[in-house]
């Protein structure tokens, strides 16, 4: 199914919507959900890619931390429990995540760029995250949803194709859609072009029974809300270091004072998210 959406914001509501309306029901270890199978989704406003003030409850700072670690090539799961509570149950004993995707990209957006700084028609930019020596070992809690990203130069534009296996449009997409777009303008900045179309390619695009209720009740807002900071530089060791900047400066708040305002818009998403429940364990 090809599903098109302005943005990812009231967007977001219709395709929540779409898959809970035409999903077809299947129950994968004994959860209930609707299923839209192969579907196809261009995202046409990459720059309105988080989903606030429509009922889904989006946190900044879940979207920040994420596009942070996939940029700067790092995994900081003290700092995603303390901005998400919930993650902590996705962790190994050791308190890794076994798919964190910052790791296992680390060193191939360079390639990347390279690849389409030396032939801009490139069809083997591609980043790889589902990797079978490490995810069909059995008993992980967290295997990578993402197979690989695809980045094409066309009409002078970078182009950003994203091949899922699987993907929860409640919990997963909502924040996808914005970390995997923030790479898309990074690395666009990195070749001096504008970025350019953005289609998300999932082979199970689903919802689940518990979330089908808050899904019907997503409401559409007036105003699309756009988030004007973003990572850009002139080469990809620039992106690394400003990002992971700004996940630093959670724990080091002393850095805020010299951090960009792009910098300092996704250090504040996640301290803020990171302040809140710590308010709450402690009522």
């Amino acid at each position: 199914m090809i599903i098109e959406i302005e943005d990812a914001v009231n967007g977001y509501v219709d395709l929540a919507q779409t898959v809970l309306l035409k999903g077809k029901e299947t129950a994968p270890r004994g959860m209930k959900t609707r299923e839209i199978e192969d579907a196809v989704i261009f995202l046409d406003n990459i720059y309105a890619a988080l989903p606030i003030g429509v009922g889904r409850g989006a946190v900044p700072g879940i979207g920040a931390v994420e596009a942070c670690q996939l940029l700067s090539g790092t995994s900081f799961p003290k700092t995603v429990i303390a901005i998400g509570p919930q993650f902590k149950n996705y962790t190994e004993d050791s308190g890794i995540f076994h798919g964190a995707y910052g790791l296992r990209t680390d060193g191939q957006y360079e390639a990347v760029v390279e690849k389409l700084k030396n032939d801009p028609d490139s069809r083997q930019a591609v980043v790889t995250i589902w990797n079978p020596e490490y995810d069909n070992q059995p008993s992980k809690r967290d295997y990578p949803c993402t197979v690989l990203h695809q980045f094409r130069v066309r009409d002078g534009r970078l182009n950003m194709s994203v091949y899922m296996r699987s993907n929860d449009v409640w919990l997963g997409a909502a924040y996808d859609f914005f970390q995997f777009t923030r790479v898309q303008i990074a690395l666009a900045s990195v070749l001096g072009i504008e970025p350019g179309k953005y289609a998300h390619h999932v082979g199970s695009l689903h919802i689940y029974e518990q979330h089908y209720e808050a899904a019907e009740n997503l409401k559409k807002r007036d105003l699309v809300e756009v988030i004007p900071y973003h990572f850009t530089g002139s080469s990809w060791e620039e992106i690394k270091q400003s990002s992971l900047r700004s996940l630093m400066a959670v724990d080091d708040r002393e850095m805020l004072g010299s951090l960009t305002p792009d910098e300092e818009w996704y250090a504040e998403a996640m301290i803020s998210a990171v302040d809140r429940n710590a308010r709450k364990a402690q009522q």
